[in-house]
């Protein structure tokens, strides 16, 4: 019986307790700004990929309130904050 105790103990403290994902419209915000701006330099359909697969990096890590303070900083600091889902996408599209 402890066990078992200890186990669900165990998998109900690896659920993290706090959200990161962000609301859909958050996301077709960030889809549409990426999009936009990477189109003429990747072209429409590898565009529409990279962006997709940024905004689902950023969905896993950042919740909509962490995501505003990261764009509410200088652009220096914004790049540092996401460049981990750019670098990874740029890598597989």
């Amino acid at each position: 019986m402890i066990r078992k105790f200890k186990l669900i103990l165990t998998l109900f403290l690896l659920i993290p307790l706090k959200s990161h994902a962000l609301t859909e419209q958050n996301k077709q915000q960030l889809h549409l700004g990426c999009y936009q701006n990477s189109k003429q330099y990747l072209g429409a359909d590898k565009a529409k990929s990279y962006c997709q697969c940024t905004v689902n990096k950023l969905s896993k890590k950042f919740s909509d309130q962490e995501l505003d303070a990261v764009f509410k900083q200088k652009p220096e600091d914004i790049y540092k904050d996401t460049e981990f889902a750019s670098k990874f996408c740029e890598k597989n599209i």
